[in-house]
Order: C-alpha cells, then structure tokens, then sequence
C-alpha cells in the first residue's frame, strides 16, 4: 500500500476545497486502509509515497517536486491558468474543470463528497403556509439570479407565501444585481456551527450557477447564434455539483440551472428540476409548493446520490488510478 500526505499550510475550514479534499479525503482514505498524515512540513511529507497539495499551494508543491523527484505530487482544484507544472497529477472536483485541465497527462475526478452533511434518512416535508427557499453559496453566485431566477421569485411571491435564506461567505456584501424585490430576504453568514441545520430548515434549494451576459453589463453575443432563441450559457470552468450535492444529501428538493454536473443526479425530472428560463424556474418553484412532490423529489435524489457518489467506491477509484500513474 503506498502511503499518503497532505502538504498544505491552508487550516482554513470554512474553505469548502479545504474540508472536502483534504480533510474529508484524508478520512476516506483512512477509511480504505490507507497510511495518511496531514501536515505543512515538507520533511515530514518527504516520507511518504504520494503527496497532494492545497489548491492555495502551487508553489510549495513545485518546489517540493523539485526536491523529491521520486514522490508523485498532486494539487487540488487548481486554476486553469496555472499550465506547464513540474507535477504528477490533477485532482479535480467536475467534469467541467476536468476539460478545463486537460493539458495535463493525469486529471484525476474526485466530486465534491461532504461528509458533514451525510445522513442516513432525508428530511421529512410537511404542509407548510410559509415555505423556505434556501440558497448557499459564494456572494459572487448572488448575481446568477440574474435575471431568470429573480423574476421567477418575485413572480412567485404574488400567489406563494416564502422567505428566502441567503447563506453566504461574505454578509456584508452589497447584493444589488440579481437580488429580487421580495419581502422576507434572510442573510446569514456561513457558519460550520449552524450550516447543517440552517439547510436542513430549508423546504427547497436553489442553484444559480450560470453567468448571464445582462449580469456582468454586457450585451449577449447573440449574433454568434443560428436562432435568436438560442441558449448562450457561461459558467466557470470549476463550475460542479457540489452546492446540489448538499441539498441532496439532506433530503431537500433542488432547482437548478443547466450546468452540466447537474445533470447526473438531476438528468431526470424524478430527482430535481434543470432550468434556465424565467419559467422554467418558476414552474419548477410551483410544482415543489406541494409538500408530497418534494419530498418525492428529495427522497429520489437522497437515493440516488448515496448509490452514485458513494465516498468509499470514489475514494478507491482515486486511490488505483494514482497506483496507475506511480506504476506507469
């Protein structure tokens, strides 16, 4: 069995990289009957078989490949633009940032699998007079609401009682572009204490992710269409799943936009709702009012999500392609 370190000087755990790929990956490893220390000491991680830096850590990692040529040495989640590093391997967390990396020989997909929000049956929905619509998310996703999902919520609010539950990493940050002109807006800061239970008081969970050209004040180059009607989507190269995953794994039902990670727990209207349109996230938003359709949605993606994201299989797979490359 090879060993395992983790060199990284980020302790940072409101950094979701932070907690998914090294301390909750440090534990799946472990789990697997792996060797694996966590440590910001290049002596220390010179002991071992493979190496995996922080996304935070590209420069430790390239000088400690220099200095131990014989070590297979990996970073997480690193940037596009970061190209041509004297390192082994790739982790990443989607098939969009898989493509994004793909100048590399060894891009290795480990999805966003948190454990903290593992539980073993789904939330139970109930009738409510005033529902909960959540959202969580870096500030910077606030201007994807922009401008389907606003419309859709203030639309809604006209026949539909809700609050709306911003959870983000920034509070005091100015929400002007995207944020919808309702009664009943909740921002809370993300908090590791409370973020479990402030989701899980959540009816249904929203995932803006896509980029509208109107949000960043520019036109859209539609003319680069055949139709005028076509769809011109923009999203971050790390765009993922993960944000979903959260709400799935809690048991609450998710409309989301048409990010292609979505698709694989959502690809069917049985386990969440894919949009883009103005309407196409408020009828989705209408159809969950029902307290029985979500939590028939819920419970089919909580299903799904435990047979195709499975922590153990995911982190094996990890583990053998890594023996491939040390052996190749």
């Amino acid at each position: 069995m090879k060993s395992v370190a983790f060199l990284t000087n980020r302790t940072d755990i409101s950094i979701g990289s932070h907690r998914i790929w090294v301390l909750d990956l440090s534990k799946y490893l472990k789990n697997i009957g792996i060797d694996v220390v966590i440590t910001a000491n290049a002596k220390i991680a010179a002991n071992y078989d493979i190496v995996i830096c922080g996304k935070s850590d590209v420069n430790l990692a390239c000088l400690f490949k220099s200095e131990n040529p014989n070590c297979l040495v990996g970073i997480i989640n690193l940037a596009a633009d970061k190209i041509n590093l004297p390192i082994d391997f790739v982790i990443v967390g989607s098939i969009e940032e898989m493509d994004s990396l793909s100048s590399y020989k060894n891009v290795l997909l480990f999805p966003l699998i948190e454990s903290m929000y593992d539980i073993e049956f789904p939330k139970l929905h109930s009738k409510k007079d005033c529902l909960r619509i959540g959202f969580h998310g870096s500030f910077t996703h606030l201007a994807k609401f922009e401008p389907g999902l606003r419309l859709a919520l203030e639309e809604l609010a006209e026949t539909v009682k809700y609050e709306l539950l911003v959870i983000t990493n920034d509070k005091s940050f100015n929400w002007t572009i995207g944020k919808p002109n309702v009664k009943n807006i909740m921002v809370k800061n993300w908090n590791i204490e409370t973020i479990k239970e402030d989701l899980t008081s959540c009816d249904i969970g929203i995932v803006p992710n896509i980029t509208n050209f109107s949000a960043l004040g520019q036109e859209s180059p539609s003319d680069q269409g055949l139709y005028e009607t076509d769809y011109i989507l923009r999203m971050k190269n790390k765009s993922n799943a993960g944000r979903a995953f959260v709400f799935h794994q809690l048991g609450i039902p998710v409309v989301a936009d048409l990010t292609p990670s979505n698709f694989h727990v959502m690809g069917g209207n049985d386990c969440g709702y894919l949009v883009s349109s103005k309407n196409g996230w408020k009828k989705a938003l209408l159809k969950l009012v029902d307290h029985e359709k979500r939590q028939e949605i819920a419970t089919n993606a909580f299903n799904r999500f435990k047979v195709l994201y499975d922590a153990n299989t995911w982190t094996m797979n990890l583990y053998e392609e890594l023996l491939e490359i040390n052996n190749g």
